[in-house]
């Protein structure tokens, strides 16, 4: 598992591979949100680029929040199934 800020410098190292990562606050160790993807590196960016917020309400809501992340390369159908365990954890995978 890897750990980086969410910044521009810090996902300069992500490769355009599958898997999941865990959105962390900048005041807290308990990850905030879980998710897959087929490109890690597209998707993680995402989280600091401007963005229409009508199509996408969750990341309005992780957008102030969201400081660090981890993230580990798993297949895409591997990524999935991990997810689905874990989402319950998280306030922001309840919509």
């Amino acid at each position: 598992m890897h750990k980086i800020p969410l910044s521009k410098n810090g996902l300069k190292n992500v490769k355009n591979k599958a898997g999941i990562y865990r959105i962390y606050p900048c005041n807290g160790k308990k990850a905030v949100y879980v998710g897959t993807s087929k490109v890690l590196r597209h998707r993680l960016q995402s989280y600091y680029q401007k963005d229409d917020f009508s199509v996408n309400r969750t990341k309005e809501d992780l957008r102030p929040k969201a400081c660090k992340v981890t993230y580990r390369y798993l297949n895409i159908k591997q990524a999935r199934e991990l997810e689905k365990q874990e989402k319950s954890k998280y306030k922001h995978n309840h919509r």
